[in-house]
């Protein structure tokens, strides 16, 4: 009687998981819910775009600090001068 039990309740488990699953699958299949996964992707590459071009920024000024402290420059901008042919 106990192998019985055990294996029943096994049995509606699985199939209590499977209905769940199924319900799942089949709302991300329907219009709707393509929709949304739609809507989910193109904010994640929004937000990921964002922070792309946050951190180019943030690096190309870094750089362009550590190349006028190389260079000595302090900020302060001088005139060209012209060549002398």
């Amino acid at each position: 009687m106990g192998k019985r039990f055990f294996w029943f309740t096994v049995g509606v488990a699985l199939t209590a998981l499977i209905v769940l699953k199924g319900k799942e699958y089949y709302h991300r299949f329907t219009p709707a819910g393509v929709t949304e996964q739609v809507e989910k992707a193109s904010k994640d590459m929004g937000s990921w775009v964002a922070d792309f071009i946050d951190t180019v920024s943030e690096s190309m000024h870094e750089r362009e600090a550590d190349l006028r402290d190389a260079l000595g420059l302090d900020g302060e901008t001088t005139p060209v001068q012209a060549k002398k042919n």
